[in-house]
């Protein structure tokens, strides 16, 4: 029988004795506050013996409870005071309160229980014999010392994975274990066994706060776990902020009484599932490896979570396993999250095995790995071939469409090759998988034949180039790439292996784009650069270089306002040694200055002697970034145009992005003192190195000259064309004026002319020229003029 009144125990026994109204567990009142009622039980013994009983009150967190033991007349027999409050109670009692009585035979006795505490008052009384309770008793600590033992190694265990490997995911298993385990500690009584008496009374005055701490180690395990701090989106913020807010609250909850902030910490419940939620929902839904199990612990956390609420409230009965349904759904939630990181730790160790012989990007087989299988290869004695492939112009390209989309465009080239690999002999890199093809740096890729150099370089390759793309899409853009391969053979090679390979891959970065080419590279290659080298110089002092001029034209009158002079070696020039080589080479063996100089008199030589022919134009000739240094430059450029009588504005200097960050202070004093002569700079090649608009503002460049790579695909690519378009505009509102090289249609040229570019270059007007061809087609190019105005 209950009587929810708070009043004291003489007042009852003389005024409301009678005031007690039948009723069942469901009448106990469990609102948040302090409260205080009385319960009247009244216990029969039928049998012909005495019957020792035990009354146990099934609410360890109960601050005060007062049991009265009456007789059949209705005195006071006996009584005792119970809950966590009290200083002078054995462990027994404050984990499991409960009061024993003996009850003779054919008597009826009455106990009157008083509950005054805050927060959860409803506290079920169930009678036991002597010998059911102490077998209960000892069930229950057995339960509770397995759950706790299973807690307690699991979260050493995550400990030591958190202290192996340094992944914070492990750390806030570890406090989500601990605060699951302190709060049932508090609710279930057992915190009384594991830590003193006056720490435990302490935690349950902060309850709440456990609950939270609960909850932020689940939203920011959930987090983790699912790897969501890695890309940091949306989701990410959005959990983050509720992060922050169930923080402040917790610790709000320090100093609020446990009726105020236990229904603010229900209330963000809500929030914390639909996020958790939301967070797996994504995760699933995009294949994440090891979400299943994690998932699978929800079910039996939410089923114990949602039990405890509806016995309180009376919607189920109470009983022994309603009451540690939240302990038996935590144990089978951690088994299964056991499993959860299991799993994960798995995947781990599989992803970083893979990514150690994997570039991260591309997926490829990696150049250490390469190194490994050839150390085998050597060691096995076994002949074979390093075949590299290389998209030309593929640092360039990257920079445009990011790592990821040129990762993608490694990645098709790759499979072409390993279509191909049974055809050419390919090893094995790695033991453990079938693939022939690693990646070695800025787009190189490679495969080890067994075939002989000979037979790839002219049998092999050239059939493989013929089945290499003709025409890649990636990122909006069309690319019609060309291919540079090469060759080095294991049996030729004196000096180390990794010397060769790093020789050829900067052969074929440095290789030019527009057409496919293979060569080797063997123990010779030094010799071989020396002796250019050598050949090079005996060209300049023997005037055997040349130059050529390809036409500048002005896109709106269509006259030609220059041309650009271009370096030709007829002697040593050829499929395998191109300008760009020369240029190379000058610049690797120290001449590039002596060559700028010859081609720097040589050009206005050329002014010089054509005359009235190439009045109104002028020449543009390319400087190296090495050529910066060079001593006393422009006095040096002044005296070749004073010797050969050619103005300062006949003659303009082109400058590759490169050069801007070598030496920036130098480059600037050099423009200005190239200015003060009257000598233009061209900011050259622009858009595939170092483009900033801080270095159009700080150089005085009075002109700026758009690569071919962006124009060459202007007419297929909107991504370009809007390159093209905003460079023109931005060009011309600083005062630059605007050269387009390789323009090679009209439609090219008619988006150039609409953008208002100033000049352009390209085979659509006239390839390269020598002299006396270049003197001939200005000829046609006046006569045709003529006749039009005509």
């Amino acid at each position: 029988m209950v009587l929810p009144q708070a009043v004291t125990f003489s007042a009852l026994h003389e005024k409301h004795f009678d005031d007690f109204t039948a009723g069942s567990w469901q009448q106990v009142p469990w609102q948040f506050g302090t409260q205080q009622y009385w319960l009247r039980l009244t216990i029969t013994n039928n049998q012909t013996e005495p019957r020792s009983l035990i009354a146990r009150f099934d609410n360890p967190m109960v601050d005060n409870l007062l049991v009265y033991h009456l007789d059949e007349a209705g005195q006071v027999q006996h009584s005792v005071q119970l809950g966590d409050h009290r200083r002078d109670l054995s462990q027994l009692e404050y984990a499991l309160p409960h009061y024993a009585f003996t009850l003779q035979a054919q008597q009826q006795h009455t106990l009157v229980i008083g509950i005054h505490t805050t927060g959860i008052s409803k506290t079920p009384v169930n009678l036991y014999s002597e010998q059911t309770f102490f077998e209960l008793s000892r069930s229950t600590f057995s339960l509770w010392s397995v759950y706790v033992g299973v807690l307690l190694m699991t979260a050493l265990y995550n400990l030591i994975l958190y202290f192996s490997i340094r992944d914070r995911v492990y750390l806030l298993y570890v406090g989500y274990i601990l605060a699951v385990m302190t709060l049932l500690g508090i609710v279930l009584g057992y915190g009384f066994y594991l830590w003193p008496t006056s720490w435990q009374q302490w935690f349950h005055h902060q309850v709440i706060l456990f609950n939270y701490a609960i909850a932020i180690t689940t939203l920011g395990f959930c987090v983790m776990f699912l790897r969501y701090h890695k890309d940091r989106g949306k989701p990410y913020r959005v959990a983050i902020s509720y992060l922050q807010l169930l923080l402040l609250l917790c610790a709000l909850s320090l100093f609020l009484p446990e009726f105020y902030s236990a229904p603010i910490f229900f209330m963000t419940m809500p929030g914390l599932y639909i996020i958790c939620f939301w967070l797996i929902f994504k995760k699933l839904i995009s294949g994440f490896r090891w979400a299943k199990y994690y998932v699978l612990s929800w079910f039996p956390l939410l089923c114990a979570a949602a039990i405890q609420p509806l016995e309180l409230t009376g919607v189920i009965e109470y009983s022994y396993l309603t009451r540690h349904a939240f302990l038996f759904g935590s144990l089978i939630e951690i088994t299964l999250m056991a499993l959860a990181l299991a799993d994960r730790v798995r995947y781990q160790r599989k992803k970083s095995l893979y990514y150690a012989i994997h570039n991260s990007h591309s997926g490829l087989l990696t150049y250490t790995t390469l190194m490994r299988r050839i150390a085998q290869l050597q060691n096995q004695r076994r002949s074979f071939t390093l075949c590299i492939v290389h998209m030309a112009n593929f640092q360039n390209l990257q920079k445009t469409i990011g790592i990821e989309s040129s990762s993608q465009l490694l990645k098709s080239i790759a499979a072409t090759l390993s279509e191909h690999a049974k055809a050419l002999r390919c090893y094995r890199i790695h033991s453990s998988s079938k693939e022939t093809v690693a990646e070695l740096n800025n787009g190189c890729l490679a495969v080890l034949s067994a075939e002989p150099a000979a037979t790839l370089e002219h049998q092999r390759l050239p059939h493989l180039l013929s089945q290499l793309q003709a025409e890649l899409s990636v990122a909006d853009l069309r690319l019609k790439p060309s291919y540079i391969l090469a060759t080095v053979a294991a049996e030729q090679s004196s000096q180390p292996f990794k010397q060769l390979i790093e020789q050829a891959c900067q052969r074929v970065q440095k290789a030019p784009a527009g057409r496919h080419r293979i060569f080797s590279v063997d123990d010779n290659s030094d010799v071989s650069q020396l002796q250019r080298a050598t050949a090079l110089q005996q060209a300049m002092h023997n005037n055997e270089l040349c130059l050529y001029y390809q036409p500048q034209l002005n896109l709106q009158t269509l006259q030609v306002c220059g041309a650009e002079a271009l370096l030709r070696w007829p002697q040593q020039q050829s499929r395998d040694f191109t300008v760009e080589d020369i240029i190379h080479l000058a610049e690797q063996t120290g001449l590039i200055n002596q060559l700028t100089l010859w081609i720097l008199n040589c050009a206005c030589r050329d002014i010089a002697a054509q005359g009235e022919l190439w009045q109104g134009q002028h020449i543009s000739v390319n400087l190296s970034a090495r050529d910066i240094h060079i001593a006393d430059f422009t006095h040096k450029l002044a005296d070749i145009l004073n010797e050969h009588g050619v103005a300062p504005t006949q003659l303009k200097l082109e400058l590759t992005e490169s050069a801007l960050v070598d030496d920036p202070e130098a480059l600037k004093a050099l423009i200005a003192r190239l200015a003060e002569l009257g000598v233009k700079v061209v900011l050259d090649d622009y858009g595939t190195g170092y483009s900033s608009l801080e270095y159009l503002v700080k150089y005085a460049f009075a002109e700026l000259k758009i690569d071919k790579y962006f124009v060459m695909s202007l007419a297929h690519s909107q991504h370009h064309q809007a390159i093209v378009n905003t460079t023109i505009m931005m060009a011309h509102n600083l005062g630059l004026k605007v050269t387009a090289e390789g323009v090679e249609t009209q439609e090219i040229a008619h988006l150039l002319r609409h953008y208002g570019a100033d000049t352009a270059q390209g085979y659509l007007y006239a390839k390269p020229m020598n002299i006396a061809d270049y003197n001939a087609w200005l000829q046609q190019q006046k006569q045709w003029s003529n006749d039009s105005l005509a």
